[in-house]
């Protein structure tokens, strides 16, 4: 299994490709070459596409497994209001 830097290094050989073959392919043949600071610009756009996507699986992950637990808190406190209501409320 690759390391987190290695996939890393990988996510962003693809997006250079990626950003070459996109620039090229719209402006034409060594456009990205003689353009850097637009190389550059895509990279970064697609590196901060790819931290939100990832803080919103990881935040999708993380509620997939709290909130069942957060139903069923829920669901006992109601019980126990419920079950208190003559005694506060007569």
């Amino acid at each position: 299994m690759n390391s987190h830097e290695d996939r890393a290094a990988d996510r962003t050989a693809h997006y250079l490709k990626r950003a070459v073959e996109t620039l090229d392919g719209q402006f034409g043949e060594g456009y990205a070459a003689a353009n850097p600071v637009l190389v550059a610009s895509f990279l970064q756009s697609a590196s901060i596409e790819s931290a939100v996507l990832s803080a919103d699986a990881a935040l999708e992950s993380t509620l997939r497994t709290v909130l069942p637990h957060a139903d069923k808190s829920i669901e006992r406190v109601c019980a126990s209001l419920e079950y208190l209501k003559p005694r506060l409320f007569g």
